[in-house]
Order: C-alpha cells, then structure tokens, then sequence
C-alpha cells in the first residue's frame, strides 16, 4: 500500500506514454475538469439559493395553517380564503404505477387558474363532468379546494410541505455540487499528474460520500414531513458522519490486507 493508503483507481501497467499522448489526456483533464468546477458551482449557486427560499417559504406555510374565509371588511392585500367560481372544461385521471395525473382544466375569472392538480381523483374529481359549476379557494396565488355543493376536495396547490420539499432537494443539489467542484478542481489542478497516472481513489471515495449524503437528504424529506425543516437538517447532519464510516468501512473491505497498488512504468 502507498503511505496514504489509497490505492489508485483504473490502473493497469501500461508502455511509456509518449509525449505526445500525455499532452492529449492532460488536456482531456483540464477539459473535463473546468466543465464539472463549472457545474459544480452553478449547482452550489443553486442549491444555496434554495435554502435561502426555504425560511419564507416556512412562514408561507405559517400563514396559511391560519388562514380564514375572507369577509367583506377584508382588502385585496389580506391573507384570507376567497372563493370564485368556475367552470369545469375538462378532467384527467390517469392511475398508473409509476406515475398518476389527477387534473381538473376550468373556465372561469382571471384569477382562477386555468388547471389545478387535484393530487387524488377522490372524493371529487372523479364525479365532475365538463359544464359543471364548482367554487375554487384561493390562498395568494394557490387554489387550495375545491367545492361542488356539499362535496370539497383539497388540492395539491398549496404552500403545505413546500419547505421541506424544497430543503431537501437543495440539500442534494448541494451534494452533486460540492462533488463536481472537488473532482473538477482535483483535475484542473492535477491534470499532468493524472494524465500519467490516472485518477486517484479519493476522487471514488468522495463520489461514494456525496452520493451517500444525498440519499440522505431524501431519507431526511421522509422526517421532515412529520416534524419540521429544523429537525429534518439536525437528522440530515447528523447521518454526514455515519456515510464517511460507511464508505470507508467498505472501501477497506474491498481493497482488502493485500491489496497494491498496480505498477506504472513512467
């Protein structure tokens, strides 16, 4: 093993490179090397960007949880439930295992939209034909339920789970981020080096983390839509540390007590 214990990823003894053959792969390096740095910052940028939406979007979802109907003292600007009525044109119901679509398209004022996913065909959407008459709340600009007489029905346009959503899907934008900055700079700053040498197992093991901390993030929505976004980033933080033991712990198993680095001959 070399004195750091990481062996090197992809090699096999190999001829002499040429000249030649070494300036090509060392501008292979710098050139994939500057597209993922690239990408790895705009998804940062991203990702960042998201979190920062993520505090409003938690007092978005403060104000709605106690919201009431609008009366008629209320101003345009208040955070109350109106309802406008509409004007059924059509509706999809599409139930499928992999993928559903519950949408009902309406006619109606500016302000209604002109589709709403409804997020369950029950209890309905599925009895709505086209020409019928229907009452839609809307909260800002979310159209919350909608009502047919007696029968309501929620709909999936609201503010409800947004910032935990949102929370983990920058979290994992953040994750692919941090890996394409570190492996695009890795190759930028070391692309001679691995044009004759190859990639080293670090850039692997790193890969194996970042995608561990962004399966994570994922694991970490499932808690947040019981608890809250302070709690599913204290879950989230706290599984960092056990992804770097695993993917360490299986990287020694795989490489194993006699494990060696393959020979180059430069």
């Amino acid at each position: 093993m070399p004195p750091h214990g990481n062996p090197l990823v992809g090699h096999r003894t190999s001829l002499p490179l040429k000249p030649g053959g070494v300036r090509r792969r060392t501008a292979w390096h710098r050139m994939w090397g500057l597209c993922a740095a690239l990408l790895g910052v705009a998804m940062l940028l991203l990702g960042a960007a998201g979190l920062a939406t993520v505090p409003d979007l938690i007092e978005d979802e403060k104000a709605f949880g106690t919201a009431t109907a609008c009366t008629t003292l209320s101003s345009p600007h208040d955070d109350c439930l109106r309802s406008f009525d509409a004007a059924v044109t059509r509706t999809v119901i599409k139930e499928q295992n992999k993928s559903s679509e519950y949408t009902l398209y309406l006619d109606g004022p500016a302000r209604v939209p002109r589709s709403i996913d409804m997020g369950d065909s029950e209890p309905l959407l599925k009895r709505l034909r086209p020409g019928d008459n229907v009452t839609i709340t809307l909260w800002r600009d979310y159209a919350t339920e909608v009502r047919q007489g007696k029968i309501s029905q929620e709909t999936a346009d609201t503010p409800e789970g947004e910032p935990v959503f949102v929370c983990a899907l920058a979290l994992v934008v953040t994750c692919g981020g941090a890996y394409g900055l570190y492996a695009g700079g890795t190759a930028l700053a070391r692309a001679r080096r691995h044009a004759v040498r190859g990639l080293p197992a670090t850039l692997v093991t790193r890969g194996k983390e970042a995608a561990g901390a962004a399966l994570c993030a994922l694991l970490a929505l499932v808690v947040g839509d019981f608890t809250n976004v302070p709690v599913m980033l204290v879950v989230w933080l706290g599984s960092l540390p056990l992804v770097r033991w695993v993917v360490r712990r299986r990287q020694q198993r795989s490489a194993g007590r006699h494990a060696r680095p393959p020979v180059h001959t430069v």
